[in-house]
């Protein structure tokens, strides 16, 4: 993760020390720095066959609901002169969160909902289509900050004893990890330094570890997905213009 880190801001810093004038006089779109913020919509796969089993018994239902929540960043547009190519960097905090809701005939109920924050960095490439139109993709490195961001409730507090007891025990037992990611999107780019865009992020590592336990869960693979809208603002950085 360290080289991972390391070599992305070596790249950061390497397109703005080998920036040269744009020939086209129009530095506003050569490189910009701004801010975004917007919402996410997201979800993790696989977590009910963490806590059950298939083959540990049957009669029991769940429902996985994804969770919405905000993401803010401050970002680096660097477009290439006389090409529709871009590199697009990108430091944000983001949530990746679910709500699993259980069920069975004998009208035991609970919730349990996982809710990580991120603070994730991340490369893309992007393609300027038409105009400000453009395509983008590229991977995301996300650091889990709330590892024990776990929640447990039910109706079962007479049987089983209190939640919160049941939830500290469930969270030294199921632990969030950090996330690797890979995302596509879409945008576009006003001449005023607004900006609109969209994106889908698709977990390529498992972000959530299960430690040896009694609760009969298994470890299983758990991927992130994430869907995204923001506005964004930039400015532009004018090269050898101070003083003038």
């Amino acid at each position: 993760m360290k080289r991972i880190i390391t070599h992305l801001i070596l790249l950061s810093v390497m397109i703005v020390a080998g920036a040269q004038p744009n020939r086209n006089g129009d530095d506003d779109n050569y490189l910009r720095f701004g801010l975004t913020v917007g919402g996410v919509n997201t979800s993790i796969s696989n977590v009910a066959n963490v806590l059950v089993s298939e083959s540990y018994y049957t009669g029991y239902t769940f429902e996985n609901y994804p969770q919405w929540g905000f993401t803010g960043g401050v970002f680096i547009n660097y477009r290439f002169t006389e090409s529709v190519s871009a590199l697009y960097a990108e430091l944000s905090y983001s949530p990746l969160a679910c709500v699993i809701h259980y069920s069975d005939i004998n009208d035991f109920e609970y919730d349990l909902k996982l809710q990580y924050q991120y603070i994730s960095i991340e490369l893309w490439y992007k393609a300027y289509v038409f105009r400000g139109l453009y395509l983008g993709t590229g991977p995301r490195l996300g650091f889990n900050l709330t590892p024990g961001g776990l929640y447990y409730t039910s109706n079962g507090e007479e049987l089983y004893g209190p939640d919160i007891r049941i939830q500290q025990q469930m969270r030294d037992v199921l632990k969030g990890r950090d996330n690797f990611s890979f995302g596509v999107g879409m945008g576009y780019d006003f001449a005023n330094g607004v900006s609109v865009g969209a994106r889908y992020y698709h977990g390529i590592s498992d972000v959530l570890t299960t430690e040896v336990n009694n609760f009969n869960f298994i470890e299983n693979r758990n991927t992130g997905r994430i869907f995204q809208v923001s506005l964004g603002y930039s400015f532009p950085y004018h090269f050898g213009r101070s003083g003038r």
